[in-house]
């Protein structure tokens, strides 16, 4: 657990002892950062000891905390009862990247519902820098972050992981638009990387192909419509094709802010060589008689074609057999990005769906205190329990019923309408999955399901897949006849 530690006492230990236990002292304190910023941090105590003897203004700092689920990293924090200052180090001027940082430093404390004070201190020039009430980076001096020092009193905190829920950084286009359209949201390095390389791809009198890989927690989704967002907000023309029925996100958007946004079977009613920006969403889920089409009408026009897909979130046998990502990679070769950085995942509530879906990936140092599991031996009491947690906030997504043939999972269908199909994309704080009889665990680990009367025709371990992982904060596992798949989970939990 990180300890907050005495600015004096880091720099004085730095200079004196050690190197063996300089580097104890600094696990002690869960201490990550730099050397080269251990020197900024004396180039500012010594800032702070020409202007004032008082030894309070050094002490309660939060060294190189950072915010898990987002990898949101802060070089100093001191937290107060009213307030929080953060003081970013620098070693030399970096102008507007040092006002972008402190204000999406600023966003993501201001979720603690205090006030935040944003300093960046620049080691080479021996200056500091502000933001004050209208956003603006001032050059400020000394006296001004000393006085807010002594002003502050120190809060006592037990864990401040706990001051933090990542779930208030993990906005959705779908289910928190309006938030999305504002911009109340923040990239993470890698996806501004990969955004400016996209936004820099064209073709002259000929479409240019792109390719957006993800899989679930990598902001695959948030990544591609602010690429659309950007195009809008440029007043270019944009069409959006999502493969699949349509969620409420999809018709506000389309409804309330006049996006085009459509199903990809109606693409033959667009005029494609209007738009600029062309996105097909979670392509892997596109009948390839679809795709085929799509990709022969798009050749007369001079668009930039977004295909965003999750190859792991395919629901239908068929979905997996065509591999329709390869497919659009063997026709047009689109230039390709793969998000690798889990940002929009819970940890917790990750490494239980690892071990989930496969017992070789067990996590023993982590804990589960989101997760809940509860057995019934039948499907009438397991309803009961199902409606008590909606009525209580909570969500249910059925598994995807078939249009001609019924499955066991119907018997405990609930009277929500989500399926897994419609849910792609979104996300919920509380879900609630089912586990039936008809699942087991083969012989290498892995999670399947055998016994069903007829094969059915969307994959239920793929289904079950796509549930679980909607989930932002809490999952309860609902265990119905099965004590081997209970007997392993309740192993994952202990």
């Amino acid at each position: 657990m990180l300890k907050s530690v005495n600015l004096l006492s880091l720099v004085n230990a730095a200079n004196d002892l050690s190197s063996v236990v300089y580097k104890m002292y600094k696990e002690n304190f869960r201490i990550k950062l730099k050397e080269n910023e251990i020197k900024d941090i004396e180039s500012l105590v010594n800032q702070l000891n020409t202007h004032s003897r008082n030894p309070y203004i050094y002490d309660g700092y939060y060294s190189g905390y950072t915010i898990g689920q987002i990898s949101k990293e802060f070089d100093l924090l001191r937290f107060g009862l009213s307030n929080i200052i953060n003081i970013e180090l620098k070693t030399e001027n970096t102008g507007d990247r040092m006002k972008e940082q402190l204000l999406k430093n600023k966003y993501y404390l201001s979720f603690i519902g205090k006030e935040v004070i944003s300093f960046t201190f620049v080691a080479e020039e021996e200056k500091l820098y502000y933001i004050d009430d209208n956003e603006n980076l001032i050059e400020t001096d000394f006296p001004f972050l000393i006085s807010n020092l002594l002003e502050q009193e120190l809060e006592s905190i037990d864990d401040i992981d706990k001051m933090f829920d990542p779930s208030n950084y993990l906005v959705s286009p779908f289910n928190s638009t309006e938030a999305f359209l504002e911009g109340r949201y923040f990239l993470t390095d890698h996806q501004v990387n990969i955004k400016k390389e996209i936004l820099s791809l064209s073709n002259f009198n000929a479409p240019c192909y792109i390719s957006i890989e993800g899989s679930a927690g990598t902001g695959k989704t948030l990544l591609t419509y602010d690429i659309a967002k950007e195009y809008i907000n440029d007043s270019k023309k944009v069409l959006i094709f999502h493969c699949g029925r349509l969620n409420s996100g999809h018709h506000k958007l389309r409804d309330n802010y006049s996006w085009e946004v459509s199903n990809i079977k109606y693409h033959e009613s667009f005029t494609l060589s209007m738009y600029d920006l062309i996105i097909i969403d979670e392509v892997q889920r596109v009948f390839i008689n679809q795709i085929e089409k799509f990709l022969n009408n798009v050749k007369s026009t001079n668009a930039k074609c977004i295909f965003s897909y999750d190859s792991q979130q395919c629901l239908a046998r068929w979905e997996i057999d065509w591999n329709i990502p390869q497919f659009i990679k063997d026709q047009v070769s689109p230039h390709h990005f793969k998000l690798s950085e889990k940002i929009r995942t819970n940890k917790e509530i990750a490494a239980f769906i690892k071990n989930l879906f496969d017992l070789s990936k067990r996590n023993p140092n982590q804990d589960y205190t989101n997760v809940n599991v509860q057995y019934f031996s039948d499907y009438i009491d397991a309803r009961k329990y199902m409606d008590v947690l909606r009525y209580n906030g909570w969500k249910m997504i059925n598994y995807t019923p078939s249009q001609y043939t019924r499955y066991p999972y119907e018997d405990y269908k609930s009277s929500s309408e989500d399926t897994a199909h419609l849910v792609v994309g979104q996300e919920f704080d509380n879900v609630i999955a089912v586990i039936d009889q008809y699942f087991y665990y083969a012989e290498n680990g892995k999670l399947s399901t055998r016994g069903y009367p007829l094969k059915p025709y969307y994959h239920p371990t793929k289904m079950l897949y796509q549930i679980v992982t909607r989930t932002r904060k809490k999952l309860t596992v609902i265990i119905i006849k099965n004590e081997a798949v209970l007997n392993e989970c309740l192993k994952i939990l202990k």
